[in-house]
Parts: C-alpha cells; sequence; structure tokens
C-alpha cells in the first residue's frame, strides 16, 4: 500500500513538474491569452474580423524584424541595422523603378526592384556578418555603424525625397489579399515555419544554437564558426528586405523615415518570446508569440484610446519587462542578489 501511494504521489509530482514545465517554456502564450481576455472586456470589437485582419497586417513588419533579430541573437550575436536595411533595400528598389526627380529614371520593370531589394539586404548582412564573423568586430556598435552609413547613404542617393508610387506589381506583397486574409500575413506565418523547419531540422540551424551557447565547443564539433555567423546575419538582412518590400507595397512609397521604433520592439518581443541575449536559446514558436503579445497591446491600447505618449512609455516598459525576464532567466539575477 505505502508502495503504491509513494508512486502515486510520484506520478503527481511528474504531472506537475510536466505543467510547470509547460507553463514556464511557453509562457509568452499566457499572457498572450491573458492580454485578448482583458481586451474581450474593455473593447469587444478586439475581436471583430475588421481588427483581427488590421492585427494581422500591422505585426507583419515587426514580425519579420523579430524573427531576423532572434536568428542572430541565437548565435550570440546583435544587430542594430535590421530597422535601417528594411528602408534601404526599399528606397533602392524605389530609387530603381519609380517615376520621380529624386531616383535613377530607369523605370526598370518591378521584378528588378524586387530582385535588387533582397540583394541589398543579403550584402548588407554579408558585411556585417563578414565584420563580426571573419574581422571580430563588436556585432553591437558595428551593426550600429551600419546602421549611421546607409541611413546617410539613402538620403545623400534621394536627397531625402519620398521616392512614390512604386508600380502596381511591386505592391501586391504589401496590399494583396488571399480571401479575407491578407497575403504578407501569410507570407509572414509561412516565414515562421520555414525558420521552425531551419532551426529543428538543418544542420545550420542547430549550428546557430551551438555557436550561441559555447564558441569552444563549437569549434570542437568541427563547426565554421564564422560561416556560421555570417549566414545568420545575410538571413536576418534578407528577412529585413522582405519586410522594406511589404512596408513599401503598403505605403506605396519609400523615404528614410518609412519605420521607426520597431528595432527595440523586435528585441523586446524576442526575448518575451523566449529567446536569450545572450545565446543559444529560442524557438520560432516564441518568436511568434512575442509578436502576437506585443502587437495585441498596442492594438488593445489604440482602440481604447490611449494617449499615444502613454503607448510609447508602455512600450518601454514592454523593453524592461523583456530584460528582467531574460536576466531571470539567465540566473544573473540570482547572482545580482548574491
Amino acid at each position: 500500500m505505502l508502495t503504491n501511494s509513494k508512486q502515486t504521489d510520484n506520478k503527481k509530482k511528474e504531472l506537475l513538474a510536466k505543467i510547470i514545465s509547460l507553463i514556464t517554456g511557453n509562457f509568452v502564450w499566457v499572457l498572450v491569452i491573458l492580454v485578448t481576455i482583458i481586451a474581450s472586456i474593455i473593447t469587444p470589437v478586439f475581436f471583430s474580423i475588421a481588427n483581427l485582419h488590421n492585427l494581422l497586417v500591422t505585426s507583419t513588419v515587426l514580425g519579420l524584424l523579430v524573427l531576423g533579430e532572434s536568428i542572430v541573437l541565437l548565435t550570440g550575436n546583435f544587430d542594430n541595422s535590421l530597422e535601417a536595411t528594411l528602408m534601404f533595400s526599399a528606397m533602392v528598389a524605389a530609387w530603381l523603378t519609380v517615376d520621380h526627380t529624386y531616383a535613377s529614371g530607369l523605370l526598370l520593370n518591378s521584378i528588378w526592384g524586387v530582385l535588387a531589394l533582397l540583394v541589398v539586404g543579403a550584402l548588407i548582412g554579408a558585411i556585417n556578418g563578414f565584420s563580426v564573423g571573419y574581422i571580430g568586430m563588436q556585432p553591437f556598435i558595428t551593426t550600429f555603424a551600419t546602421t549611421v552609413i546607409i541611413t546617410g547613404l539613402s538620403i545623400l542617393m534621394t536627397g531625402g525625397a519620398i521616392l512614390t508610387p512604386f508600380q502596381k506589381d511591386f505592391t501586391i506583397l504589401g496590399r494583396a489579399m488571399v480571401g479575407p486574409l491578407p497575403l504578407s500575413g501569410l507570407v509572414t506565418i509561412g516565414l515562421y515555419v520555414v525558420v521552425h523547419i531551419i532551426l529543428k531540422y538543418t544542420p545550420i540551424g542547430r549550428s546557430f544554437y551551438v555557436v550561441g551557447s559555447n564558441l569552444e565547443a563549437a569549434k570542437a564539433l568541427g563547426i565554421n564558426v564564422k560561416k556560421t555567423q555570417m549566414v545568420a546575419f545575410i538571413i536576418a538582412g534578407v528577412l529585413a528586405a522582405i519586410a522594406g518590400w511589404i512596408l513599401g507595397g503598403r505605403l506605396n512609397s519609400a523615404s528614410s523615415q518609412m519605420s521607426t521604433g520597431q528595432l527595440f520592439l523586435a528585441y523586446g518581443a524576442a526575448v518575451i518570446g523566449g529567446v536569450k541575449l545572450g545565446g543559444g536559446e529560442g524557438k520560432a514558436f516564441g518568436m511568434f508569440g512575442g509578436v502576437v503579445l506585443i502587437s495585441a497591446i498596442s492594438t488593445l491600447m489604440n482602440l481604447a484610446q490611449v494617449d499615444p505618449y502613454v503607448i510609447r512609455a508602455t512600450t518601454g516598459v514592454v523593453i524592461l519587462l523583456a530584460m528582467l525576464v531574460d536576466t531571470i532567466r539567465s540566473g544573473e539575477f540570482l547572482r545580482a542578489r548574491n
């Protein structure tokens, strides 16, 4: 009898441990559920088809920046140039294709604009990756310098003008619908699925985790650390360029001010979604949860007609919360107390 009782207690403890592990491992989705419950009470219109459609549309750009930043974070690095990459890649595409005083005047077909956009994103990522991986430059300052350079180039290239309108073909990704759903949202979700597969089932994906967790272990396993870091930056640059394609198409224009304030939200969403700032930890499902959470909070406050300055302050609180979560997760909180 005592043996059976102990076995029952052990099973209960194991079940409780699994439940706790499930909740802590997917804590961001617990927060998403709480926010949606609060939203349904404060403003029932939150769950209207129109608002859910708007939520999906507006979260795509942030979603791609989070995905790109998270991949770089997995390798233990930072990329502060993603928002500038978004802007510059869209401006290069516009410069080649639109009919404007400050454009090239070439009026190339949209497909060339898209190809140029993707190449620019990959090139900026390659420059960052080479500087960090092969030269050994500090990633935070290096990518900040890249931001300053390409922002200056964009203003020099166009005189600070807004380039508009894009050719209709270029705007499809940012504006088209597939039934009731925006194409941009479906593409973003699809890219999260692709990244999930890469991270979980491919050698390069597993290498991101190993490099971010322990450089010496990665070298001992024969992983090309420099190449792995460079690939991460290139993927991030391409994802930022796709975000530029979506946003440029949605706005039907490109300018040096087309995206501001998204980068630190991307950091916050990534960390709240389970990505460790020190590298080596994070899943695509959690990253997506971070995007949903921040987008839901922002949408809720807009629907509740909260003062824009309060929304900005709340954004800062979310970022601080993300840093606290990362500190607790990494064990630094306990070490600091001791």
